[in-house]
């Protein structure tokens, strides 16, 4: 084969070579665009992706709350991509100098090298973990589909143990959903799951109470919905009378608002807020932003102040010959001035425009500008209510529930799976909706990493359950309650060791407090024995690895 031509067009003698970094609406539309240009063997397009699936995001809700069943939101890749070829594979390294990717495998990390003319960087963006302490070991997300899976088997667990729970503490903090953010995504499964719990309560768990359930929605800005009210650093129009009916909604619907409110940490059992109130709960859910992945990070491309490679109007990246990005990863400049937010319907137009701008380069013609001004924007707020506008015309309830509905179902990448939606939306009226745990529980070894604040119950005799703890950081005091009620302390327990093993044969009265903030894995003790070796040393060795930050070093918002 002849090199390909440096300046991002292909030579006459083969067709330009195209990978496509990422599985997402980006890559969908611009496979579509790219088409008749891979028929006419004008292209050779290539999808780099971990899955073999593309998850439509805007069905999160409904899929964790039991109105559809999780595979329903899942689209084949290979049919999407088509006739493009997928790569299955983890990007390990991308060489924009000798225009070469390298992935690996996930079944024993094999690599292989995928070369290319022209490239599209169409990666999303990735949780913002470091928002605050404990979020990384405790928060559920919604960015991915098996995020959302786990969340969707947490809740209906959630009602499991709690009509089990003697405890009427214990049950509240098991009947607690926590929401950190109140954008789009925050909203939608607040008022999702406060519908749910609704339902459960009536209809399948008459064991609990309604009014045991409580949904909790905190936003650090003065209202939820900043997309909305214009307080977002976009400059778009603002709709304060949609943000006052979804306000609206949530009060009907039981979910406690809580604005000008920041998270300060999570721990396994309770969420300190910036009011200094303290909220028990065992379901944190963050949906409080996104950064760019660690991959784009690495590239040696322009980027704004957020993070995002910067793109001039046709999406390509000013100075890098045959590089393109689109989607949340990408700084498009919008018609009429700014950058495109980080919304599905703006990456599929920028793959569609992407696609298409290759195909006309390769034809040998210019590429065009990205015009596409956005349609409007909408949200759930439960129960057959939404929010929405459309070129500025402001829809609730109701009708804004039924044109929403009706742009997702349209916007569905393929139609057996819009098929499926519209047979889950007939059903489940009738059938009620799926309660069914589903799902991997864990591999060979169950270990968890849990982040502890001063003064916080690790674990008791009384409620040990099965794990033991190895301290990564900080200090734990074993104590005894007394029969007076005082308190004796017993030992202080430090970085790199353990504690809980002889708890799981008792229930006295020894519990163990943080002293400090504190960092530990938990191994399930019966599994313990052939972990002997990792638990004497794994505080040490993680410590020393610096692959955690310590506590006190990330930062709170």
């Amino acid at each position: 084969m002849e090199a390909a031509n440096r300046s991002g067009t292909s030579t006459a003698a083969r067709p330009s070579r195209v990978l496509i970094l990422g599985g997402g609406y980006v890559a969908v539309y611009a496979c579509r665009a790219l088409k008749r240009a891979m028929r006419a063997g004008q292209v050779e397009v290539v999808v780099v992706s971990r899955a073999n699936y593309q998850a439509f995001h805007g069905f999160i809700g409904e899929m964790v709350t039991g109105r559809l069943m999780p595979s329903t939101i899942l689209s084949p890749a290979r049919r999407l991509y088509g006739p493009a070829r997928v790569h299955v594979g983890e990007i390990e390294r991308v060489d924009l100098r000798d225009r070469v990717v390298r992935t690996s495998r996930s079944i024993d990390g094999a690599r292989q090298e995928l070369r290319f003319d022209q490239l599209v960087v169409c990666l999303g963006s990735t949780d913002r973990l470091e928002a605050y302490p404990g979020l990384a070991e405790h928060a559920f997300r919604l960015k991915t589909y098996d995020d959302c899976a786990r969340l969707r088997n947490h809740i209906i667990r959630m009602f499991e143990l709690a009509d089990i729970e003697p405890d009427p503490d214990e049950r509240r903090r098991l009947l607690t959903f926590f929401v950190a953010g109140g954008g789009f995504a925050g909203t939608e499964v607040a008022g999702e799951v406060s519908d749910f719990a609704t339902r459960l309560t009536r209809a399948e768990y008459r064991g609990v109470r309604r009014d045991e359930c409580r949904v909790v929605l905190v936003h650090p800005g003065p209202t939820i919905l900043p997309e909305l009210h214009g307080d977002d650093g976009s400059g778009a129009q603002a709709f304060p009378k949609l943000v006052e009916f979804a306000m609206e909604r949530m009060r009907e619907l039981g979910v406690e608002v809580m604005t000008a409110t920041t998270v300060d940490a999570v721990t396994p059992s309770e969420v300190s807020l910036s009011s200094g109130e303290r909220i028990p709960t065992r379901t944190v859910i963050s949906a409080v932003g996104t950064k760019a992945s660690a991959i784009v990070e690495r590239l040696p491309l322009p980027k704004e102040e957020r993070g995002r490679i910067v793109t001039d109007h046709t999406l390509r990246v000013p100075g890098h010959p045959g590089i393109w990005a689109g989607g949340d990863n990408a700084a498009v400049p919008k018609p009429g001035g700014g950058t495109c937010p980080p919304v599905a319907i703006y990456a599929m137009h920028h793959g569609a425009q992407i696609g298409r701008n290759i195909a006309r380069m390769a034809a040998g013609k210019r590429p065009r500008r990205f015009r596409f001004p956005g349609l409007g924007q909408a949200a759930s707020v439960g129960r057959r209510s939404a929010i929405g506008e459309l070129k500025g015309i402001q829809f609730t309830g109701l009708p804004a529930w039924l044109l929403w509905r009706g742009f997702l179902l349209y916007y569905l990448p393929s139609w057996d799976r819009r098929l499926r939606i519209v047979a889950d939306w007939a059903i489940w009226p009738i059938v009620g909706r799926d309660i069914v745990e589903t799902g991997d529980r864990g591999g060979d070894y169950d270990l968890r990493q849990n982040v502890f604040q001063p003064g916080e119950i690790v674990a008791s005799e009384a409620r040990t359950g099965r794990y033991v703890h190895v301290i990564v950081e900080g200090e734990v005091e074993i104590l005894r309650e007394l029969e007076d009620g005082r308190e004796e302390v017993l030992a202080v327990r430090r970085q790199g060791d353990n504690f809980g093993s002889r708890w799981t044969e008792s229930f006295d009265l020894e519990f163990a407090r943080a002293r400090t903030a504190v960092r530990t894995i938990a191994v399930r003790r019966d599994q313990a024995p052939e972990l002997q070796e990792v638990l004497r040393s794994a505080g040490q060795l993680v410590a020393e690895s610096g692959y955690f930050p310590t506590i006190t070093d990330v930062p709170r918002s």
